[in-house]
């Protein structure tokens, strides 16, 4: 599978880095200072420089850039026949109450073979739903750690539903906060708003930033979206 994952660059908190980042500190409104090694600060005390509010974030929470822009899809990337495998093989272990913790399976270990962008899996699990309650799921809050889903329903089509919208991250301060190298942070004026959303076509593969927000709408009718989900974590360079 192709590499879909743009591993971006590392905000040390200095100027030098910040503007490598595409943040104008001339124009800063908030001020950034390293706790511990400067070469290796542990983390960062961002200050709110309108409000006074000081937020103390893990350096691990900078990692990678602008992660709003790590939103990859791709199609065709599983042959027709291993879909159909993964499909029954899901729909077994989860009408069997084992939705969690699959990495022991065969199968799972064989799909993840398939679609790795190239990232250290740490969990993965079997979602399937009809009706959903449209909930913002919860996002990582340290850097270089990605979603993986990969669409298995066989016959959903677009107006069947079930689509995967993605969202600005800004919807708190403190999610401001470890967005200052986004335009949705403490530098920017950002408008919530969708960014992108994907119907969940079978055999799609939706690589994103794990600190991106995101809901999963109902599907309009009796069919269920079927869906594999694996987090995992950033190849040591």
């Amino acid at each position: 599978m192709t590499k879909v994952v743009d591993m971006g660059s590392v905000v040390e908190g200095d100027n030098t880095s910040l503007k490598e980042s595409g943040i104008d500190v001339n124009e800063s409104k908030f001020d950034i200072e390293s706790i511990g090694n400067p070469e290796q600060p542990s983390k960062f005390e961002i200050t709110d420089t309108k409000t006074g509010k000081v937020f103390t974030v893990s350096a691990d929470a900078l990692i990678g850039g602008d992660y709003s822009q790590v939103i990859r899809h791709t199609d065709d990337t599983i042959p027709q026949n291993d879909i159909k495998r993964y499909y029954e093989s899901a729909l077994e272990k989860y009408q069997n109450g084992i939705a969690e913790n699959l990495l022991i399976e065969d199968w799972v270990r064989d799909l993840w073979e398939q679609v790795n962008p190239g990232i250290d899996l740490t969990d993965s699990y079997i979602d399937i739903y009809n009706k959903s309650t449209n909930k913002v799921y919860p996002t990582a809050e340290v850097g270089n750690c990605y979603t993986v889903i990969v669409n298995l329903a066989p016959d959903l089509q677009p107006e069947d539903g079930g689509t995967l919208d993605l969202w600005t991250p800004n919807f708190t301060d403190d999610m401001k906060a470890i967005s200052i190298n986004t335009p949705y942070g403490l530098n920017g004026d950002p408008i919530v708003n969708i960014v992108k959303s994907c119907w969940p076509r079978q055999g799609r593969v939706i690589v994103f930033d794990s600190r991106i927000p995101y809901t999963l709408r109902s599907v309009e009718n009796d069919k269920e979206n079927v869906s594999v989900v694996f987090k995992g974590k950033a190849l040591p360079n």
